[in-house]
């Protein structure tokens, strides 16, 4: 038997292990990625919610908040119906 013999099982075991690796690699930075996105859009609803409590509080109505904060009354509305 020589020292330069083909395994193949273990160079099929390798290259399984490899693509493995990468998809497990490519899975995480795609979920990063969403994740950051997701968080992201969380923290800017909640600075839009406080806004809009402030501006409530000082009596203006949804149009006219979404007019200041430049975003569609039917979003400033549905802000409104979960706080």
């Amino acid at each position: 038997m020589s020292i330069y013999e083909y395994d193949q099982e273990k160079h099929l075991r390798q290259e399984r292990e490899a693509a493995w690796e990468d998809g497990r690699k490519d899975g995480w930075t795609d979920g990063h990625a969403e994740g950051l996105a997701e968080g992201e859009q969380f923290w800017k609803e909640e600075k839009i919610k406080e806004l809009i409590q402030k501006k409530l509080e000082k009596g203006q109505t949804p149009a006219q908040i979404a007019d200041a904060l430049e975003e569609d009354e039917s979003e400033i509305l549905r802000l409104i119906e979960e706080m």
